[in-house]
């Protein structure tokens, strides 16, 4: 039985502050040294109850899949098995959207996760946020990072984490008017015979003492040189010129974010460039993955 009838949360994007490829599986999953980071940048999910029976996915986008093949129902699916719950309605979510798709933003994982979050506060069961990851690993390789969310070393297929403190800056991100598919992108990577490798050590102990500017130079993503893309190229070139300490791509792309110094410049660099991307938004870091908007019994 459900504790609330309307549940209305954040699903909060992430971007890859470093991401290297240390490994593949025998299953296929690369093995990865991630750092990510929560940023204030979110789709929000209205989860209703209502009389009836089944499962109602609604979203006004229409790149966005309605069916069994989306992160939202797939969520709903491994809450009810993992916990038993019989959701004893008609179970509708509507979606509104605003995390890009096919950008590296954790968009899908994000939706995901916060619908776990959504049936745990719904129904009352009281699942820990490790036991919510747990049941997110299986279901997408950044999923257990967007349920704990904040600032986090993700090694293995991205279900081992380790918190880490938060850097305190503005991002800027822009998205060129391209879209790379995950599994091409890391087909790339694995035709690469030397790929180029990241400092992990440098970057966690910069990232560690509080200091930018150190961060920013360790700042890695051996994702980008698979891609090849100029427009990821131009996006990083533009960012900097307009004031970003360093900036790169976030994921398997095709978003990319510049790291400011404070919020006058990256809001100075936003109006340079927000005629340039169609997406083009400036956000913060944030500690979880997902926040709770409203509910009602």
């Amino acid at each position: 039985m459900s504790i609330y009838s309307n549940v209305n949360v954040k699903a909060f994007g992430k971007l890859n502050l470093m991401l290297d490829v240390v490994g593949v599986r025998k299953d296929g999953y690369h093995m990865l040294n991630t750092v990510m980071q929560s940023v204030d940048l979110f789709d929000v999910l209205e989860l209703s109850l209502s009389e009836g029976s089944g499962f109602e996915l609604i979203c006004d986008k229409k790149d966005f899949p309605l069916d069994k093949s989306n992160l939202i129902w797939k969520a709903a699916d491994a809450f009810k098995k993992h916990t038993g719950t019989d959701f004893g309605g008609k179970l509708s979510v509507r979606v509104e959207k605003n995390l890009p798709s096919m950008a590296g933003m954790g968009g899908g994982s994000s939706d995901c996760a916060a619908m776990l979050h959504a049936l745990n506060i719904m129904f009352g069961t009281l699942l820990d946020d490790d036991k919510l990851a747990e049941i997110g690993a299986d279901l997408g390789a950044d999923v257990p990072f967007c349920v704990l969310g904040g600032t986090r070393l993700c090694q293995g297929a991205g279900e081992i984490t380790y918190k880490l403190p938060s850097p305190e800056c503005p991002f800027l991100v822009v998205k060129p008017d391209i879209s790379i598919s995950t599994p091409e992108a890391f087909k790339k990577y694995d035709a690469i015979v030397n790929p180029k490798r990241c400092q992990l050590d440098y970057f966690l102990k910069s990232l560690g003492s509080g200091k930018l500017l150190s961060m920013c130079i360790y700042m890695f993503n051996v994702l980008e040189y698979a891609s090849e893309s100029s427009e990821i190229e131009e996006a990083k070139r533009r960012l900097k010129e307009c004031g970003a300490y360093n900036s790169a791509m976030t994921g398997s792309g095709s978003a990319v974010f510049g790291v400011f110094d404070n919020d006058k410049e990256a809001e100075n660099a936003l109006n340079k460039l927000k005629s340039e991307y169609g997406y083009c938004k400036s956000c913060k870091p944030v500690r979880a993955g997902y926040e709770l908007i409203s509910v009602q019994r």
